[in-house]
């Protein structure tokens, strides 16, 4: 099957739940990576900035699933690439200036704040960030998810059936076990905020 068969076959097709699985566990991952390296950039040093015991950070799982339900598997033009930016930009901002509001007034916590940065958003957001947010969903919906679904499907369906079940499961298991951690000792969140 060669790359444009291929692409037009994913393009057709709906990504199902084993899918979704997959791919918040991979973006998860990458959104990981790109954190530590974040942080390692302006303090070099390696901290785990996942909430998890596992190196995941939700909130990218939880992005890439909403860029899929909003843009789906975008065509590859000059128009479907200033749409995905601009609805990206707005959807991904909002997303985080609204898991900040609620991490701060749900759980008392404070992951980051942009207070007094060059048009901040009620300190959870930024313009120059949200527009940010637009090219990492441009890169990653263009150049990465296809990858993610290429991998996937190379796998036999049964067996990728109770892969992706198992992942999900030993995630949930070590969400709520973080949680709980956490709970009980508030110090480490302030260890993630202020490396």
């Amino acid at each position: 099957m060669n790359e444009l068969v291929l692409y037009r076959y994913i393009k057709k097709r709906k990504i199902n739940i084993i899918d979704s699985i997959y791919i918040f566990i991979l973006a998860s991952f990458l959104g990981w990576l790109i954190e530590i390296g974040y942080v390692y950039s302006f303090t070099g040093k390696f901290v785990d900035r996942g909430m998890t015991y596992s190196p995941l950070c939700t909130i990218y799982g939880i992005g890439a699933l909403l860029l899929y339900i909003i843009v789906g598997i975008p065509k590859r033009n000059k128009y479907e690439i200033i749409y995905v930016f601009i609805s990206s930009s707005l959807v991904l901002g909002c997303f985080e200036l609204l898991s900040g509001l609620f991490l701060r007034y749900i759980f008392n916590m404070e992951m980051w704040n942009y207070n007094g940065q060059f048009l901040e958003v009620l300190n959870y957001t930024t313009l120059p960030i949200a527009m940010g947010w637009g090219v990492f969903a441009c890169i990653y919906l263009f150049l990465i998810q296809p990858i993610l679904l290429k991998i996937i499907h190379i796998l036999p369906q049964n067996f990728s059936k109770k892969l992706a079940l198992l992942l999900i499961a030993i995630y949930f298991v070590d969400y709520c076990t973080s949680m709980y951690s956490i709970g009980n000792n508030p110090d480490i969140l302030y260890k993630l905020v202020h490396p």
